[in-house]
């Protein structure tokens, strides 16, 4: 009889463990890597296809991919974010209903807004292959949602070596396929299609990984698309606010200063843009958990709220650090010695770096609170700062002042997303011992300055090698990431 009672017994949820903390951390490194990787892919297959298409068809291909990428953007609106927490909170029948139902709203407004894509292009008489290639590539956009939303449940199960292996898969796929177009000669509609038999590719072997935990088909049940619909769209509208707020000052500065200005402040924003998607893969990796606190225990929300505030500040101005200091090198290989002018710019804008990891902590704890409004009210504050600091610093700063707005908008964004979370419950234990050893670490390691004779790279390692150094001696680093990095067993938690 006890052996028919410990067959019988339930499996443990790894979100209620103490384990999930440590898996979690060690799946975020696998993603931000497979991220770098992706970036690294990218480098190879943009040369490829510049040298291959030439200038003019080189542009056609880049509206397409624009295009469709607008489209992505603006009908997920947060889908896949709330798709993971719904996912970590619910369970047996009504979780696979709200999944089918999510999967049949991501189809079907991001067929819609394919569609809105090629009418475009049909009107904006781009040409024949533009417009096939926007049907294509389209398509590709389609099976790339559905498969993202197919593999919601891995990484709602911690599950982030899969998830990054089957990015790793698109990308290796995408850049494969470049390389055989451009070796037999391929013209401009071949390489929009691309993404077809790529995302069939990955979407069959996603399918083969969330066997028996998603359903394979779509819900069209009006009873179930209103109320996520509507629960939904506050968070919506943040997530298109915020979109905004990152980018608006490139736009406005463009109407406000030289294109040589706008030149130098673009440099410095494509590698801000860059480091920025690495804080919404590391802390997104925690939403499960998150989610799954908020909804059981404050106490234990409030304990990983606590120990990832600290993780990220630690990372964010470790980073944010090594990216001032070595901001004449990183535009020097960029521009081939030719932007001096944007060394300040991406100085300025390094500080970005710190708000969005800590920042980042925050807003997924507001997420996983379902503090949609204050979001919403937070992003809209960042684009009002930005937008006016924009026009008033810019014509007399010019690309700094562009940075500087930027930066500002990023501050407040911060400030404002920790000063709701605390209103919140379970908003963290939060103490100054950590914060106050980082910020020694980060002085000391910034005394690399004062050092005569060193390059900018050289500050740069100098002053990573001192910064990790004092945290390690001022014992600054959580006791638990040590414990994830060297899979010792997580010391006991709430």
């Amino acid at each position: 009889m006890a052996i028919d009672s410990e067959l019988s017994a339930p499996v443990p949820d790894l979100l209620d463990m103490p384990a999930a903390g440590p898996t979690a951390i060690r799946g975020s490194l696998l993603r931000t890597a497979g991220y770098l990787v992706g970036i690294l892919l990218s480098l190879v297959a943009v040369p490829l296809l510049f040298a291959h298409l030439g200038d003019a068809n080189y542009g056609r291909y880049t509206i397409v991919i624009a295009m469709v990428t607008v489209v992505q953007g603006v009908t997920d609106v947060g889908l896949g974010q709330i798709g993971v927490r719904e996912y970590a909170t619910r369970s047996g029948s009504d979780r696979d209903r709200l999944m089918r139902n999510l999967l049949g709203v991501r189809i079907v407004l991001t067929t819609v807004g394919v569609s809105l894509a090629v009418a475009f292009a049909a009107l904006a008489n781009y040409g024949h292959a533009v417009l096939l290639g926007t049907v294509a590539a389209g398509v590709g956009m389609v099976l790339a949602v559905a498969q993202g939303t197919f593999a919601l449940p891995l990484a709602a199960r911690l599950k982030l070596g899969w998830v990054t292996a089957l990015d790793l898969l698109r990308q290796v796929l995408s850049v494969a396929g470049i390389v055989i177009l451009v070796l037999v000669g391929a013209g401009l509609l071949p390489f929009l299609t691309i993404s077809v038999p790529v995302g069939l590719i990955v979407l069959a072997a996603t399918l083969v990984l969330v066997s028996g935990t998603m359903p394979m088909r779509p819900g069209f049940e009006r009873a179930e698309w209103s109320p996520l619909i509507r629960a939904v769209l506050p968070f919506a509208a943040a997530i298109v606010v915020a979109t905004l707020y990152l980018r608006i000052t490139v736009v406005l500065a463009s109407l406000l200063t030289t294109h040589k200005q706008i030149g130098y402040y673009g440099i410095s924003f494509q590698v801000i843009s860059v480091l920025i998607g690495i804080p919404a893969l590391t802390v997104g990796s925690t939403l499960p958990i998150l989610a799954r606190a908020a909804r059981d225990d404050q106490d234990r929300l409030g304990y990983v709220l606590a120990r990832l505030f600290e993780v990220m500040l630690i990372v964010g101005v470790g980073l944010g650090l090594a990216l001032a200091l070595g901001a004449a090198f990183v535009i020097h290989v960029l521009t081939a010695g030719k932007g001096a002018p944007a060394v300040v710019v991406l100085q300025i804008q390094s500080l970005a770096i710190l708000t969005q990891f800590v920042g980042s902590a925050a807003g997924y704890g507001l997420l996983a609170l379902r503090r949609y409004r204050a979001m919403l009210v937070i992003t809209a504050i960042g684009l009002f700062v930005s937008v006016g600091l924009t026009f008033a610093l810019v014509p007399i700063l010019q690309a700094r002042g562009a940075a500087a707005a930027f930066t500002a908008g990023e501050v407040v964004v911060m400030t404002l997303s920790f000063a709701f979370l605390r209103l919140a419950p379970g908003h963290g234990r939060l103490t100054a011992r950590v914060p106050a050893r980082v910020l020694l670490a980060a002085l000391v390691a910034g005394c690399v300055i004062l050092v005569p004779g060193l390059t900018s790279f050289s500050e740069a390692a100098i002053a990573g090698v001192v910064y990790i150094g004092v945290l390690v001696a001022s014992r600054a680093i959580p006791i638990e990431l040590a414990h994830a990095l060297l899979r010792r067993a997580p010391p006991s938690s709430p």
